[in-house]
């Protein structure tokens, strides 16, 4: 049977992080209610689709999935289980934020069949969490990653933001320390990208008070250095993990696996097409599951995608498995652009693998670029 990843979303939150351009909507209970019931008819009207296929993985993002309780996380599972069939060893991860969780739902979590969970941390510095409108604080944060060790969890992943209004590095380097002091098997650590639209985007004293791209530049590199001092692997351009703990799911994505988005405004890849369900909550919950858009990927695009997506990770790209996917060697399609940035030291060749340098890394999005 040909894997599959499937890819839940729950688009509901406490509140809207300033920062925040998701499809998302305030906790409103009896919309979160309506919301699952129709998700689970989605997945039920999906199944018949997809009966070549072995899920290998499941991911509840958001929003928020730790808002919903866990008989309605319960039921979604089930209605998986009784319209796909999923692998034996089927990895299931679950978004949570700290302050949603305590120590009773984090083991009824583990109880579903969860193994992953992924806290929105994003700084162990409080004041600079009011200033982007997290409902948290850092000690509800250190709490929920304790809890969820104790609960069962060995897969534990916190995100962090760097370059946040106020953040100087020594207030970085401090959300690391704090991090690394906790039982997480996983970090993520991106970099704030202001999005036009969103609170933060019309605070000017706040985007005035974002560092500069050479401070953040100095935080992208303290993260590379303490997270490689404590043993965690740099696999992909914004996350780490300790051996063995990679983020399943999300490999999946960066190496051009079928995935299937259920729910609000969920995006789709299989059968060489770009898939997205309505965004309208609404019609979602009226039982409108179709596609509101869809595309067909030619090969030229698949080509740029496989090349994009897999120099994202650091391992680079096989030049065997874009051989064996495409029936083409990638130098006949991108030799001009690979020997370019070749020559500029922001690629290297070695072992079969082209991947970024650490000067690639930090000029990525001007790699990324030309095979678009």
């Amino acid at each position: 049977m040909k894997p599959l990843s499937i890819y839940i979303h729950i688009p509901f939150c406490k509140s809207r992080c300033h920062y925040c351009d998701f499809l998302t909507f305030d906790d409103k209970p009896c919309q979160i209610e309506d919301y699952v019931k129709a998700l689970e008819e989605d997945i039920a009207a999906s199944g018949a689709d997809f009966m070549g296929y072995s899920v290998e993985t499941v991911f509840f993002g958001g929003g928020t999935p730790s808002l919903l309780t866990t008989g309605q996380l319960g039921g979604i599972l089930r209605a998986l289980n009784d319209n796909f069939s999923l692998y034996k060893n089927c990895h299931m991860s679950v978004e949570a934020n700290p302050d949603t969780v305590d120590k009773t739902y984090l083991a009824e979590l583990y109880g579903l069949g969860f193994r992953r969970i992924s806290f929105g941390v994003q700084s162990f510095d409080d004041e600079i969490l009011k200033h982007i409108g997290r409902v948290h604080n850092a000690d509800a944060a250190r709490k929920a990653v304790e809890m969820a060790q104790k609960a069962g969890f060995d897969d534990i992943s916190v995100d962090l933001i760097f370059a946040l209004p106020h953040q100087t590095l020594d207030n970085f380097k401090a959300s690391l320390d704090a991090a690394l002091s906790l039982p997480i098997t996983h970090i993520s650590c991106y970099a704030l990208s202001v999005e036009g639209g969103t609170p933060l985007a019309e605070n000017k004293p706040l985007v005035d008070a974002i560092p500069d791209d050479a401070l953040d530049r100095q935080m992208y590199a303290l993260a590379k250095e303490k997270l490689a001092e404590a043993g965690f692997e740099h696999y992909e351009i914004s996350n780490w993990a300790k051996e063995g703990y990679m983020c399943r799911h999300n490999l999946g994505y960066w190496t051009g696996r079928e995935y299937l988005g259920l729910g609000l405004g969920a995006s789709s890849y299989f059968g060489g097409k770009r898939l997205k369900k309505t965004e309208c909550l609404e019609s979602y919950i009226k039982g409108d599951f179709s596609f509101s858009h869809t595309e067909t990927i030619d090969k030229q695009t698949q080509m740029a995608e496989f090349a994009l997506l897999g120099l994202r990770l650091t391992e680079g790209i096989c030049v065997a498995d874009f051989k064996n996917r495409f029936n083409q060697d990638i130098f006949e399609v991108y030799g001009e652009v690979l020997t370019g940035f070749l020559n500029q030291g922001l690629l290297v060749q070695k072992n079969n693998k082209i991947s970024l340098t650490p000067k690639g890394l930090d000029l990525s999005n001007t790699v990324f670029c030309e095979f678009l």
